[in-house]
């Protein structure tokens, strides 16, 4: 049963039948999906953003991303984010890997994409983001994560993805 039907996602209260036979009310957020991408400026160089965020009330460091449009096909949105966020259109765009936010919670999968080639053409952030991009070196985007400056799963996610894809 649906109890709330809001601009990104549903939420659902249903009784679920469990592969053991165990029967449970389950409360769970239906989500289009969403993206994550990773600006490469240069084999050493990505863009971060600096964003406030009013349900946790602070400002936190990421990666750009954004939720999937009704119909939308995730690369679509990959290059429309990373426009709005950062300024910039990528030459290249392509896909690392997809996980689910928090499957407890939500069904909401994330693609995480690597965008290279990049042309800087001019931020166009909705006006309720508040958002200031910045270049950071890997390493130093690592200790970030190391210092706990950054605390964004999706970030730290794409981060060590590129550190260890790409063996960096």
């Amino acid at each position: 049963m649906k109890i709330f039907s809001g601009k990104k996602f549903e939420v659902y209260l249903e009784k679920v039948k469990l592969p053991n036979g165990y029967e449970r009310e389950l409360e769970y957020v239906k989500h289009r999906g969403s993206v994550v991408i990773i600006p490469r400026v240069d084999n050493n160089t990505i863009i971060l953003i600096k964003q406030f965020r009013p349900v946790i009330g602070k400002w936190i460091y990421e990666l750009p991303a954004g939720t999937v449009e009704e119909g939308e096909d995730p690369l679509t949105t990959a290059r429309r984010e990373l426009l709005e966020e950062v300024g910039f259109e990528a030459r290249r765009i392509t896909e690392l890997i997809g996980f689910y936010a928090s499957p407890g919670i939500t069904t909401e999968y994330m693609r995480l994409y690597l965008a290279e080639e990049l042309k800087y053409v001019g931020a166009k952030p909705e006006p309720y983001e508040i958002i200031e991009p910045f270049k950071v070196n890997i390493s130093e985007a690592i200790n970030m994560i190391k210092e706990k400056k950054i605390e964004d799963a999706k970030t730290i996610i794409g981060i060590l993805t590129l550190k260890t894809l790409l063996d960096l």
